[in-house]
């Protein structure tokens, strides 16, 4: 059951990475396109953010089990 719910956990996280970056750029003003460092938070999110995010819930998925 523990590992049913892990990978239950990290398919919605999965999905919601998926789907926030569509979100951000619909929402008035594009907060997506402000600029850190010269760079757009969109690429930060899709460079550093999600990716790193996605790991994270893969190995928590593996530990449950």
């Amino acid at each position: 059951m523990a590992a049913d719910r892990g990978r239950r956990i990290a398919v919605i996280v999965l999905v919601l990475l998926l789907v926030l970056p569509l979100l951000a750029l619909a929402l008035p003003g594009s907060p997506a396109l402000m600029r850190v460092a010269g760079v757009t938070l969109l690429w930060w999110y899709a460079a550093v953010a999600a990716p790193l995010t996605a790991a994270i819930s893969v190995v928590v998925a593996r530990a449950v089990r």
